[in-house]
């Protein structure tokens, strides 16, 4: 079942749409559809009932899901044969979630939340009647606001520190009814959840690694700054943080990034940014690109449109109509 709401797909499943009998199998095949490929089970299968709403939220998505008890895991055979990653924060609205990987256990309560990573192996325990919202993030979007995530794989957030009570907070005032009348665009609310997992992640004892995120941070940092600055290129950034080029490539490298495609991420990140704000409407997609750092329109429509899959204007259109 889909629904189009604001210009963007809802994707609804339910058992109550299953023939008799098969609701947990049904059920299998709804979270390999909406997630990746898991097995799930039940000690309750007969009264099994469960029911997934997708709604499609800037770079994330945001999956509302209410289950009766089950289990659920997913296995290296499955990740070796899959090609998408994904990192997922589980957020619990009612009942218990105990979870599993990277030989962590943890539990999570109504109010707090976990991270997971859908290429490591992992089990999830649900033993009673639950009500979970699971924010499904790209492996690329979370290492941008935190290097290192499998450090903080499988612990609970809420209990841990007071950006992690924020964090939570923040995620569970993501309410179904409430998305589409949000004060601010989705892009931007999308930055602040990743602006306070960051937070909630916390520093690294002190050391070498420590030292190199930060100075990672920082250079991030930079280039969101001055990213309408169509010179800026990789021997200005070293040269201003007082390290060689190699170095900083050296750094992205090690989170997995690119110098080039992280300025032109947040470039296209910006830009979207600036076309969902109703207020300017009126600034012309040229101004747009070049604040962005862009000094040809027609390389940003095509860099736009390769990654939101519209062209500058049309995804202006589409999202104001």
């Amino acid at each position: 079942m889909t629904a189009r709401v604001m210009n963007e797909t809802v994707r609804h499943w339910s058992t109550g749409e299953a023939r008799p009998g098969k609701a947990l199998s049904y059920w299998v095949e709804a979270i390999c559809e909406a997630f990746l490929e898991m097995k799930a089970d039940s000690s309750s299968p007969d009264n099994f009932s469960a029911s997934i709403t997708q709604h499609p939220f800037g770079a994330i998505d945001l999956n509302f899901a209410d289950t009766t008890c089950q289990e659920v895991w997913r296995t290296p055979q499955a990740i070796a044969g899959s090609r998408k990653r994904a990192y997922y924060l589980l957020y619990m609205r009612e009942g218990r979630l105990n979870a599993r990987q990277r030989g962590r256990e943890a539990t999570a309560l109504p109010g707090d939340c976990m991270l997971i990573d859908s290429m490591e192996p992992y089990s999830f325990s649900f033993p009673d009647l639950n009500r979970c919202l699971s924010v499904q993030m790209p492996h690329d979007w979370l290492r941008n606001w935190i290097p290192e995530p499998e450090k903080i794989l499988a612990k609970p957030f809420a209990s841990s520190s007071p950006w992690g009570r924020t964090l939570a907070s923040a995620v569970g005032n993501l309410a179904e009814c409430d998305l589409d009348d949000l004060a601010l665009p989705r892009s931007v609310v999308t930055d602040q959840l990743g602006a306070l997992l960051a937070l909630a992640a916390g520093r690294e004892p002190a050391g070498a690694t420590t030292h190199r995120q930060a100075l990672l941070r920082r250079i991030r940092h930079t280039l969101f700054e001055r990213l309408g600055n169509a010179a800026l290129d990789p021997e200005l950034v070293a040269a201003e943080h007082g390290i060689s080029k190699r170095y900083l490539h050296l750094l992205f490298a090690g989170a997995g990034m690119s110098f080039g495609a992280t300025l032109m991420e947040l470039r296209l990140e910006h830009a979207k940014r600036l076309l969902d704000d109703r207020r300017l409407s009126r600034v012309g997609i040229h101004e747009i690109a070049w604040r962005c750092g862009f000094t040809e329109p027609s390389h940003f429509a095509r860099r736009f449109r390769a990654r939101y899959g519209a062209a500058p204007a049309a995804y202006r259109k589409a999202v104001h109509s």
